[in-house]
């Protein structure tokens, strides 16, 4: 993920500053990937030419935990935020260790309300099996019995930037 953060935030740029040259050249040479470690220390040097910056994650519950991968991209994150002027817009489902990290931000809960989620599901019903497709009754109790299950889950949004309490 820091790597897609990284070529997002030099896509932008012309021309491509030497940094990333360098670590491109260095890598290809090899055939290996930049560690983290370098990845950081480029995305460092890169958005330090923005005058401001916004790093957008949405579902952030659905990163991996495998290896600590969330937390240690989170970690990065927000090194990067106090180092650089970035801000930072997250979404994720409620999830205490998730909620932690964005204890003193900015949190907007965000609720689905019965009709998004029967708008939602009435686009989606041409992708079940002919047999659901050509009975409304049964694509009324499966929107029913979804809609129930769902019962108005939310998703906190947070917003931890520059200038906040973050």
């Amino acid at each position: 993920m820091l790597t897609s953060l990284l070529r997002q935030l030099v896509q932008g740029l012309s021309p491509v500053p030497q940094v990333i040259e360098q670590l491109y050249t260095e890598h290809e040479k090899k055939g290996t990937r930049p560690s983290r470690e370098e990845v950081m220390k480029a995305l460092h040097s890169v958005t330090t030419v923005y005058s401001r910056a916004y790093i957008v994650v949405d579902a952030l519950d659905e990163c991996q935990t495998v290896d600590r991968a969330r937390t240690t991209f989170l970690k990065e994150i927000f090194s990067l935020q106090a180092s650089c002027s970035i801000n930072i817009f997250a979404t994720s489902r409620f999830i205490p260790e998730i909620m932690k990290n964005f204890k003193d931000c900015i949190r907007k809960d965000i609720c689905a309300s019965n009709d998004d989620i029967r708008k939602y599901l009435d686009g989606s019903m041409f992708q079940l099996p002919g047999f659901v497709t050509r009975s409304s009754e049964l694509q009324e109790e499966i929107k029913t019995k979804i809609i129930q299950s769902v019962g108005g889950m939310y998703v906190p949004s947070f917003s931890h930037g520059t200038g906040m309490r973050c």
